[in-house]
């Protein structure tokens, strides 16, 4: 099959979500998938380190501790987390936990600052509290490029479904849609992926990550379907 990756732009979250979907939002403070699951149908299950104020009724909450989520092995439909991945010291373990999190064939969408929002110098002035670099969040561990999130993917047995650069409220960001395989099996652990030498392409990375072929197949999200009205703004 050939990849439909390399021309799609990734969706927002809310697109992915459908009717009768178990959500998964990892960072749920502001409960912000709340009105699209309640809007489709879908089940919210809220993850952050302690229950954020608010929650919406109908909405469930469970802590993740240690990096690891109060939550049995494939539980949801869709996992999000949204400007989570740049304060996780340990990245490919939180991406195996939400891959652990997420059924077979489930979707896992990732949105993180990317290298581009470290370029803005910072001001001098501390106290005026702007805000202008990646840099000035003491939390901030390190930026995701577009091909970082690819590589993330793979090391955890997911396909890499969209991938694109995006605007996030005046911060220059990356965005990912990711499908678990269908296949991994229990035993399996991730794997470092660095590619050199392999040629270009979804199929000849997962051939040389994982052996076979991907599958770019995703309930509820066509990779050749366009957003409505999307908000993520491609970066020149």
């Amino acid at each position: 099959m050939s990849s439909p990756f390399a021309k799609q732009m990734a969706p927002s979250a809310e697109f992915i979500i459908n009717q009768g979907a178990t959500v998964v939002d990892c960072g749920c403070y502001g409960w912000r998938l709340a009105d699209r699951c309640e809007q489709v149908g879908a089940m919210l299950i809220g993850v952050d380190q302690s229950e954020p104020p608010g929650r919406p009724r109908n909405v469930t909450f469970a802590p993740i501790s240690a990096g690891v989520i109060a939550l049995p092995d494939g539980v949801a439909d869709v996992v999000v987390a949204s400007h989570v991945l740049e304060h996780v010291i340990a990245p490919v373990e939180f991406m195996w936990e939400l891959t652990r999190i997420t059924s077979p064939g489930g979707l896992i969408w990732l949105e993180a600052p990317s290298e581009l929002s470290a370029k803005p110098i910072a001001s001098t002035e501390a106290d005026d509290h702007s805000f202008e670099s990646f840099w000035d969040d003491p939390t901030h561990i390190r930026p995701w490029t577009p091909g970082a999130l690819y590589r993330l993917a793979l090391s955890c047995h997911c396909v890499p479904l969209a991938i694109s650069r995006c605007d996030a409220g005046g911060i220059p960001s990356a965005r990912m849609v990711a499908r678990k395989s269908a296949v991994i099996q229990p035993a399996m652990r991730p794997r470092y992926v660095s590619l050199r030498n392999v040629p270009p392409g979804v199929q000849n990375a997962w051939a040389h990550v994982w052996g076979g072929h991907p599958d770019f197949s995703a309930a509820g999200f066509n990779c050749t379907q366009a957003e409505p009205q999307t908000t993520a703004e491609e970066i020149a």
